[in-house]
């Protein structure tokens, strides 16, 4: 099992979607949330990927950080294709990075599970979710009871295998000024293929700020122990009419 977590650090000012569009507090958010990670020791192989072509060194001095805490530790950065986000939305960007991740990681190359998590938010509990994740299981959970129609893709985890074949290149259908956001297109590929999905087997604690819409991500910790209960009978899934 290994975590992806994505990244745009530096965004193109063609690409519209983003509130928060400054690279050095980017920059320090992704650091931040990396760092916290890493000292989880929630997952022994972590990939983080961004889009931007913004370069890896500046994370490099957590790599001493990832080798004291025996994790493996791969960066990745890479020019995505502005101008097809630009036309697609912000959730082509995300797909992008996925596909560059199954393409050329090399952790991801030598695993059969992965976790991904939008990076700059962090998931205070992590490593209460890992434990007790199994590797032939979707996990996904709606992003609020109120909600009901698509999952959330903040985080989610899946067999490699089944990513590969039903996910990697859906994000070309996105189109976000057409209102085919990312969350809706992994939706309907769950539903369509009949794939079990199975909520976290913890709830998960996010924390961090929205770069799309500026939202800080928050919560309440009593609430969270109920909506652990709730997670264990798979109330958090989506329910079409």
């Amino acid at each position: 099992m290994f975590i992806i977590m994505t990244g745009t650090i530096r965004p193109s000012d063609q690409v519209n979607q983003l509130v928060l569009k400054n690279e050095d507090e980017r920059f320090t958010q992704y650091e931040e949330s990396l760092r916290f990670l890493l000292e989880s020791r929630a997952c022994s192989k972590i990939v983080f990927c961004e889009n931007s072509n913004y370069g890896t060194e500046r994370l490099y001095h957590l790599k001493g950080l990832a080798e004291k805490n025996k994790i493996e530790l791969e960066l990745l950065s890479f020019p995505g294709n502005v101008e097809q986000t630009r036309i697609h939305g912000k959730g082509y960007g995300e797909g992008e990075i996925m596909n560059y991740v199954f393409t050329y990681s090399k952790l991801a190359a030598t695993d059969d599970f992965f976790v991904k998590i939008t990076g700059r938010l962090q998931i205070n509990n992590i490593k209460d979710i890992i434990v007790w994740m199994k590797k032939d299981s979707t996990y996904f959970n709606i992003p609020n009871r109120t909600r009901r129609d698509i999952y959330d893709t903040r985080i989610y985890g899946m067999p490699m295998e089944q990513f590969k074949k039903y996910f990697q290149h859906s994000y070309n259908k996105v189109m976000d000024d057409q209102g085919i956001f990312l969350e809706m297109v992994y939706t309907d590929i769950l539903v369509e293929n009949s794939i079990y999905v199975t909520n976290f087997p913890r709830y998960p604690r996010v924390i961090g700020m929205s770069g799309s819409n500026g939202i800080t991500y928050g919560y309440t910790e009593w609430k969270c122990k109920v909506r652990d209960i709730l997670s264990k009978f798979n109330f958090y899934i989506v329910k079409r009419v």
